[in-house]
C-alpha cells in the first residue's frame, strides 16, 4: 500500500510523553504533505486537545471520532470541531447497546415504525455525525443501512436530546486522563 485515505492519532494520552502529541499530529503532517496520506485526523480529542495541534501546526484535522450517542451526546467535543470545520465520527453510536433498550427510544420506534437501531443512528445522522455502526449479522447491516426514508420530528429529536447523562452517559474512557497504551 503505497497511500493511506485517513490516519488517525487514536488518543491524545496528555497525561503520557510529558503531554506531547502535538509531535505525533506534526509527524502526521510530513506524512500527508509527502502523499502517503490524504486526510490526517483525531480520534477522541477534546476541545482544549484540538485547539493544541491547531495552534502548533495551524492545521485542523479532517475528522475528529468521538464517543457520542443519546447518553453522551459530547457537545463540547462536537462543537469544538464543527467550529473548525472538523467532521465529527461517532464511535458507539449505539452506546454499546444500553440506549437500545431505554423507553424513550422504545417509544419513538413505535411512532415511526422502525427499529430503535434505526431511530439512534438516524438522530446522528440528523445532528450531522458520520456513523459506522458495528455488526456481524447481514440483518442488522441491513437494519442500519435502511435509515435514508424516513426523518425524526424536532420533538422526536429533543426527547431523544434529552436523554444526555453528560459525563455519567459515557460508556468508554475519559480523554483527559485515559493513558493506557496496548
Amino acid at each position: 500500500m503505497d497511500r493511506l485515505d485517513l490516519f488517525l492519532i487514536h488518543w491524545p494520552l496528555p497525561t503520557r510523553y510529558d503531554g506531547d502529541f502535538v509531535s505525533t499530529w506534526k509527524a502526521m503532517l510530513e506524512l500527508k504533505e509527502d502523499g502517503r496520506l490524504t486526510s490526517v485526523g483525531v480520534s477522541n480529542f477534546q476541545p482544549d486537545h484540538l485547539q493544541q495541534i491547531i495552534d502548533a501546526t495551524g492545521v485542523a484535522p479532517a475528522v475528529n471520532q468521538i464517543e457520542a450517542h443519546p447518553y453522551f451526546r459530547n457537545d463540547g467535543a462536537r462543537l469544538a470541531s464543527h467550529e473548525h470545520a472538523i467532521a465529527v465520527e461517532a464511535w458507539g453510536p449505539l452506546g454499546q447497546g444500553a440506549v437500545l433498550k431505554d423507553e424513550v427510544i422504545g417509544e419513538i420506534a413505535a411512532e415511526t415504525g422502525r427499529a430503535a437501531s434505526q431511530v439512534i443512528l438516524r438522530w446522528h445522522l440528523q445532528r450531522g455525525d458520520i456513523i459506522f455502526p458495528k455488526s456481524m449479522r447481514r440483518e442488522r447491516m441491513e437494519e442500519n443501512f435502511a435509515i435514508f426514508d424516513f426523518t425524526l420530528t424536532d420533538e422526536q429529536v429533543s426527547r431523544i436530546d434529552a436523554l444526555d447523562q453528560g459525563a455519567a452517559g459515557r460508556v468508554g474512557p475519559d480523554p483527559d486522563t485515559f493513558d493506557w497504551i496496548g
